[in-house]
């Protein structure tokens, strides 16, 4: 009998070794560096021997039967699998860790203590023996595979292994889970922290599960990226910021307005910091889902090939299923869109879009976590729009790429409005040292606006604003607040032709809808939803106050292009906002201060917005912002201490999703429809239904029994329309229509 690994399609035991094995050698042409890194020049035989006997403990008989169609195993093949180091000839730590990157890579350690502890637990130990005797009928096949390591290592890892003894009987393995597995977990809880439980660990782990779930999705190699970025963007000639992207090499700052070309710069300096056979991951960091979603769609367009981008944030299943939903029934889309995202979340596309979030998973030991880690060894991180985080996440930002430097990492930072505070401060804790930038004459050349303040607030300015709209202009409105914006748009929208609002709390069907049309529109009010990159020009702005970065970003939704043909068009913030303002921007101070310094400009040159920012954020974070700062920055090292190869803290997670302050919801009026996707499992389409809000609101909601639990999502009794979004300061909401036991 030939021992199966996998079913439908057979796939033999050593069919998948060596599938898994010709990603191992994908996977170490690719990352020449990891010995040096992790400090274990034999790196790489460890993990060969990892990959050849990860799957071993398949061939006992209960597992073949139950792949085969019989009753379920119940035991864990790894756990035998495992036992097999005892023919390597190591000294008994790198033993060890074979042994540890083996028996955890389907459950971490803290799983297999619970359910198939050996020691102390004399029922575990009795059950593992029962289990080794399954070995028995199958052995002599296994020795067989055993015999062939010297040829097959020579063919995968490039030469010849002898540190095997073949291992002739069942009598001769050990028992992992005592050897291996409390050794490591006991001088972690001790904290007795040894080589396995840092780097090395991580890359074992990693790259084995890796090799592993690759091999079985029938992908045998890693791709590569571009082979000329300079091909793809052809251009007659590069403006400066680009060609000098295109030289530079490490680490540096590019900092250029809006619309001068900076994705591209960035993707030159890609390509100047890769390695010969172009394998370095690029990761590309957007803070919104919108921005992420359309440089998606931009770069398959640029690079002609979709399989080496991928896309990874909260919502990317969704986006890539109603990318198909078109042309496909649900379970075709479902069933693709799924593909795609399995395959980006492992080692294999060489350029991922993704926010931020994504990599601090990473950093809070959420399951996976050391492949995600391995993979961004030696990876090259843009980070875009880096002002337009908070001070906390801007600090656990900044934590991260410094444990990223110490996997080789490289970065390019970039803003149009860069506090220097916040430059100074990359610069010292990265030691960035590199800057691109346009000198003050080439700034002053993308000079695009004229800048006003207005006395008094919207609501006494509604009569400038109909002005411009009956002179057919294209006028943007920018409120601070999803309310202000929504009574404005009422006020504004009458009579008018091609109007649209966007802000945060439209369902995910109607945002999608208004997204798709914010190029044609007359009149677009909306909340700071602009500020992100969506590809949208107006000819005139009117903005609620805000600080200056923030501002600025408004700004940038008007005349994008006017630079080019020398062309100014008129932006006005007003001197006051509504009474809430203070929830969005808590330090007012920096509002006034920035209203303060643009009263005094007419035309806004390009090369005095540098100065202008710096002015406004002079003493860098106050208050609670450095608090919060400071906070991030004392705790996080001692928090990452705690996270350690082969164990997946429960805790850790929550931690990590304790970042995301908002709730998910579905309006009332939604709950029928939602509830029958549901039970017709296309969950997807459900999705459509969901809304975001604040933690605060959803309490106050809760408050006036206006929120209901069913089938394990919280419906809203909130009004609601297609046009204006959720409707929850509105005075003729539905109030405690819901008992307050439901």
């Amino acid at each position: 009998m030939v021992i199966l690994a996998k079913k439908d399609p057979d796939e033999t035991l050593l069919e998948h070794t060596k599938n898994a094995l010709m990603v191992f050698k994908s996977i170490k042409d690719a990352y020449p560096e990891v010995p040096q890194i992790c400090g274990v020049p034999d790196f790489w035989e460890h993990l060969f021997y990892s990959i050849f006997f990860h799957d071993f403990g398949k061939a006992a008989s209960g597992f073949q039967k139950a792949i085969s169609g019989g009753e379920k195993w119940k035991y864990r093949h790894e756990i035998l699998s495992a036992g097999f180091v005892s023919g390597l000839e190591y000294e008994n730590q790198f033993k060890n860790a074979v042994a540890m990157a083996i028996i955890t890579h389907h459950k971490d350690i803290f799983y297999l203590r619970e359910k198939f502890g050996t020691f102390p637990n004399p029922m575990g130990k009795k059950r593992y023996f029962e289990k080794l005797q399954e070995l028995i009928s199958n052995f002599e096949e296994l020795k067989e595979i055993q015999q062939k390591i010297p040829e097959i290592s020579k063919k995968y890892l490039g030469f010849e292994l002898n540190k095997f003894r073949d291992i002739m009987s069942i009598d001769e393995l050990i028992d992992s889970y005592k050897s291996a597995v409390l050794p490591y977990k006991n001088q972690f809880e001790d904290k007795e922290l040894t080589i396995l439980h840092d780097k090395y660990g991580i890359f074992l782990k990693g790259f084995l599960t890796a090799c592993d779930h690759l091999a079985s999705g029938g992908k045998y190699s890693l791709l590569s990226g571009i082979e000329d970025m300079r091909a793809v963007y052809n251009f007659p000639e590069l403006r400066k910021t680009q060609s000098q992207a295109a030289e530079t090499k490490g680490d540096a700052f590019l900092i250029a307005p809006t619309g001068t070309g900076k994705t591209e710069a960035s993707l030159l300096w890609s390509h100047a910091n890769q390695n010969p056979c172009r394998s370095k991951r690029v990761f590309y960091l957007l803070p919104y889902t919108a921005s992420i979603n359309a440089m998606y769609k931009r770069l398959q367009i640029d690079f002609k090939d979709p399989e080496l981008i991928g896309i990874q944030h909260g919502k990317a299943m969704y986006y890539l299923y109603r990318s198909f939903e078109d042309e496909e029934d649900y379970l075709t889309a479902t069933k693709k869109a799924k593909e795609i995202k399995s395959l980006t979340d492992k080692i294999y596309r060489p350029y991922k879009i993704a926010t931020p979030h994504q990599i601090l998973k990473s950093m809070f030991g959420i399951r996976g976590f050391e492949q995600n880690l391995a993979e961004m060894s030696n990876a090259l991180f843009i980070m875009d729009e880096i002002h337009a985080y908070d001070a906390h996440t801007t600090a656990l930002i900044l934590e991260t790429l410094k444990i990223l430097k110490e996997y080789q990492a490289n970065f390019l930072i970039m803003s149009a409005t860069l506090p220097s505070f916040l430059k100074e401060m990359f610069k010292t804790e990265l030691g960035i040292t590199k800057e691109i930038f346009f000198t003050e004459l080439e700034l002053d050349e993308f000079t695009r606006h004229r800048v006003s303040v207005l006395k008094g607030n919207i609501q006494d300015n509604l009569d400038l604003i109909i002005k411009e709209l009956d002179d057919n202009k294209k006028v943007l409105v920018v409120c601070n607040t999803v309310v202000q914006a929504q009574k404005i748009y009422k006020q504004l929208s009458q009579g008018i032709e091609n109007h649209g609002l966007i802000h945060g709390r439209f369902i995910l069907r109607d945002r999608e809808e208004i997204e798709s049309k914010l190029e044609n529109l007359n009149l677009l009010v909306g909340t700071q939803a602009i500020e992100v990159s969506l590809n949208i020009d107006y000819d005139v702005l009117f903005s609620e106050p805000a600080p200056l970065d923030a501002l600025i970003q408004r700004f940038g939704r008007v005349n994008r292009k006017g630079w080019e043909e020398k062309i100014i068009k008129p932006v006005y913030v007003f001197e006051q906002g509504s009474e809430k303002d203070k929830y969005v921007y808590k330090n007012q101070e920096l509002v006034s201060k920035s209203l303060e310094l643009l009263s005094k400009e007419n035309i806004l040159g390009e090369s005095k917005i540098q100065k202008l920012v710096d002015e406004v954020y002079l003493n860098g974070y106050q208050g609670s912002d450095l608090a919060s700062f400071e906070m991030v920055k004392k705790t996080f090292p001692k928090f990452h201490s705690k996270i350690v190869p082969f164990i997946n803290e429960k805790e850790n997670q929550e931690e990590f999703y304790n970042l995301y302050q908002s709730v998910e919801v579905v309006p009332i009026q939604f709950k029928l429809e939602y509830l029958e996707e549901i039970e017709n499992k296309r969950y997807f389409e459900a999705m459509k239904y969901i809304v975001s809000i604040s933690v605060g609101q959803y309490k106050k909601l809760k408050h006036n029994n206006q929120i209901q639990i069913d089938s394990d999502m919280i419906f809203a009794s909130v009004d609601y329309s297609s046009e204006m979004g959720l409707l929850l300061d509105s005075e003729e909401s539905i109030m405690g229509i819901f008992d307050k036991d439901t």
